[in-house]
């Protein structure tokens, strides 16, 4: 396994500074949103050859590794200009990759109500499988995967429609990013253990990265820990990284400059590198 970070928690900087800073804090690798981390780049016109050149210069200059291109677009909106503008931007990012060398590009996919009628959800889940069909398209012909985070809040919100969506798509270049925090609600962090192994067992040869971040529940909210000081059951999900995908990237997000050495110590012993 390796020990990553979500580049834009260190703030927005030159992309010599950035990936210089990530490989002094000891991070192997990053999950990077250039319009979020990189100074000079404000949207994803932006990102041009040469400003693509610097990146993929600096962060091998440091030895990092680019696990997963972000770009977080709206795949499920109800405008279809704006969707169908959002779908090629992601296409867009899938061809920036390949020039990266990166594999996956990922995203979200909209917030949802999570009282939202079946009916209507059975609409919007018909509106993401459109925008993905039209972004697997393009990864298919880069050679890049589309890594796609269910998350419990938004339109991909379990398990059992992710598996769903994978079936449908029916595209080796559809893969599925893991964030065990964001597919458990207040009301059913305790059914968290239940939850995660339904993932593992219906998507976990599709995963390809972690992400990590911890919570406590205060007031019926979320509330954000360092690694191994709330609530998610860790113990479970290494145990099955560790039997089923032991060279999985782990991408910490929401990195604190005053608490990061203890998040990597804490990766570290769940990863057996340390007592």
């Amino acid at each position: 396994m390796k020990i990553g970070v979500r580049a834009h928690d260190f703030g927005r900087q030159p992309i010599e500074s950035l990936a210089a800073n990530i490989k002094e804090a000891g991070f192997a690798c990053v999950q990077l949103a250039p319009t979020k981390a990189i100074e000079d780049i404000s949207s994803f016109s932006d990102i041009t050859e040469s400003r693509l050149e610097a990146i993929q210069t600096a962060f091998v200059r440091n030895n990092i590794e680019i696990t997963v291109l972000g770009c977080y677009i709206e795949p499920s909106v109800t405008d279809t200009a704006l969707r169908l503008k959002n779908v090629n931007i992601f296409k867009d990012n899938l061809a920036n990759a390949k020039k990266l060398g990166v594999n996956i590009v990922g995203t979200e996919t909209t917030n949802l109500d999570i009282d939202t009628p079946i009916s209507e959800r059975e609409k919007i889940y018909a509106l993401l499988k459109d925008s993905v069909l039209r972004m697997v398209e393009q990864a298919e012909k880069e050679d890049v995967f589309v890594g796609i985070e269910p998350v419990a809040e938004h339109t991909l919100n379990t398990p059992e429609l992710a598996r769903r969506l994978l079936d449908e798509v029916n595209s080796k270049k559809l893969k599925i990013i893991f964030d065990p925090v964001n597919l458990v609600l207040p009301r059913t962090i305790h059914e968290q253990d239940k939850i995660f192994q339904q993932f593992f067992n219906l998507l976990g040869n599709e995963i390809v990265a972690v992400h990590m971040k911890d919570i406590a529940i205060e007031n019926n909210q979320k509330a954000w820990r360092k690694i191994g000081c709330g609530v998610i059951n860790y113990d479970l999900i290494f145990d099955w990284l560790h039997k089923k995908a032991p060279a999985c990237r782990l991408l910490r997000e929401g990195v604190q400059m005053d608490s990061y050495k203890e998040d990597i110590k804490a990766m570290e012993r769940l990863c057996g590198l340390r007592p």
